[in-house]
């Protein structure tokens, strides 16, 4: 018994350089993006070894392919980057790779190479984004906003927290989506509630490492909300978070959308093309005037960026636009904001945006912030099925899909708006024929 022992912890250690891991360490938060129109990024997380701050894979390798036993490509631009979290025992190393020039709609599969410490991961598979005006098919898009773990409200019928609850749907759904768009307040890692107490990294960690079923198999597109551009949603615990924790630097470390694809900046700004769909993504917290949280950059660049972008598009190549972003600017107000005397709503993203995207002929303008569900009405008529040709941008918003703040309670709609589930996480199918 004690020899085996002995053998069992033997095999369990690694030494390497002078470092001691007590095991390999496995890669994980596993998430794939588009990078360009015919690329995809990969991205995981792995520890580094205890009481070291050594990067345990300095050369991050994805391996691909179009069969499972035959992974004969390499990955391309790697690179690998940590931050401050304040553990000593448990650095967080995160990386990214780009698998370039790959053929539209097909199915590869590829495999995180292993190294001195990591272990290699399985085989995983993804389907490729259709050629760029592709009509031939539906795209199915899941959107929503304001997603975090630790949430303190259970629903009636199931008893589950509403972060477990999403997930749930999202699994049900997952076969018949072709990518997510996540418009901000993506882990609500800053609240720092629970019911034992997790801190900034490791709410983060808990809420990526639960998504990663749907994160390794879907193109999942993020942007920065209020709860990601700064640890400071919790102002008795700021002096918890390392200055590492401030300008979006967790954000723009876990995930790495296609900026440097279509100009953009970091992963506050960008776009990209799916099939007969163009897909641009925003930040409502910083860079242009009076942004919430002020500027990363200026106040120009984004905006100028945005019209660049928009100017560029084929609308007979790419007819649908799609606009996303963290805050409304349209919808109601929810109660708690009334009372304070504040407003919900971001009257500078409005005056930053809106004229552009009613110049360019914006379809869809989908945020979230607001914990509730609802659409904007055509002409002041509720319909519940199809738009046709409206005279601009659909808003909508969809921040219930579950969060550690609960929805919002609602005292009165200010504008036309339908479908409000401030209580309900609703999946389903919306279609504006073009």
């Amino acid at each position: 018994m004690n020899k085996f022992l002995a053998f069992l912890l033997f095999a369990l250690v690694t030494i390497t350089d002078g470092i001691i891991c007590v095991s390999n360490l496995v890669p994980d938060q596993i998430r794939l993006a588009f990078a360009g129109d015919n690329g995809v990024s990969v991205g995981w997380h792995t520890y580094a070894c205890p009481f070291s701050s050594k990067n345990p894979n300095p050369n991050p390798t994805v391996i691909y392919g179009l069969s499972p036993k035959a992974l004969y490509s390499t990955s391309i631009n790697a690179n690998s980057s940590a931050y401050d979290t304040r553990n000593i025992l448990k650095t967080s190393w995160f990386y990214s790779v780009e698998l370039p020039n790959l053929y539209p709609s097909t199915v590869y599969y590829y495999q995180i190479l292993s190294s001195s410490y990591v272990s290699t991961s399985a085989i995983l598979s993804f389907i490729s984004a259709p050629a760029v005006g592709d009509q031939s098919r539906t795209v199915n898009i899941a959107t929503y906003a304001d997603m975090g773990v630790d949430g303190l409200v259970e629903d009636i019928i199931t008893g589950k927290h509403l972060f477990e609850r999403a997930l749930g749907a999202l699994q049900k759904i997952l076969s018949s989506v072709d990518f997510f768009l996540h418009h901000g307040d993506i882990c609500y890692a800053d609240d720092l509630v629970s019911g034992v107490f997790k801190t900034y990294e490791e709410a983060f960690d808990y809420c990526q490492t639960m998504m990663t079923n749907i994160t390794s198999s879907r193109f999942y597109m993020t942007t920065v909300g209020n709860h990601e551009i700064n640890c400071t949603n919790a102002p008795i615990l700021n002096d918890l978070c390392s200055s590492d924790h401030k300008n979006q630097i967790p954000y723009s470390n876990r995930f790495h959308m296609p900026s440097k694809q279509s100009g953009g900046y970091l992963n506050s700004w960008y776009s990209f093309n799916y099939g007969f769909v163009h897909v641009i993504s925003l930040s409502c917290e910083s860079d242009f005037p009076n942004a919430p949280s002020g500027n990363l950059i200026d106040t120009i660049t984004q905006v100028n960026w945005l019209k660049n972008d928009l100017t560029a598009v084929n609308r007979v190549v790419t007819p649908w636009v799609i606009v996303q972003c963290h805050r409304p600017w349209k919808g109601s107000i929810p109660l708690d904001d009334i009372i304070e005397g504040g407003f919900i709503n971001c009257p500078s993203c409005q005056a930053a945006f809106e004229k552009i995207l009613v110049e360019y002929n914006v379809d869809i303008y989908l945020t979230g912030h607001v914990h509730w569900y609802e659409r904007i009405c055509l002409n002041g008529t509720i319909n519940t099925t199809n738009y046709v040709n409206p005279n601009g941008p659909v808003y909508l918003t969809n921040g219930v899909i579950g969060n550690p703040e609960a929805p919002n309670q609602v005292l009165a709609s200010l504008r036309c708006w339908i479908l409000l589930m401030p209580y309900l996480l609703s999946t389903g199918i919306r279609t504006w024929p073009y």
